[in-house]
């Protein structure tokens, strides 16, 4: 039986995020058992997620602000 090491069962939310033009909360950041981060923005009272599994946790110093 193969075993899945990426196989996510719980997460805990480790941050909010918030918009940083008016402060607002616009989601949370959460941490997977295996160690994968996930970001769920709120949309229209809807939870929108996106998986961040695969982006550094670095920021990106270079990227352009609107």
């Amino acid at each position: 039986m193969p075993e899945f090491e990426s196989v996510r069962t719980t997460a805990e939310a480790i941050g909010r995020i918030s918009c940083i033009k008016t402060g607002e909360e616009i989601g949370l950041l959460y941490r997977w058992d295996n160690g994968e981060t996930q970001a769920a923005l709120y949309e229209d009272a809807v939870l929108t997620t996106l998986d961040c599994s695969a982006h550094s946790g670095e920021p990106d110093v270079g990227a352009k602000r609107g």
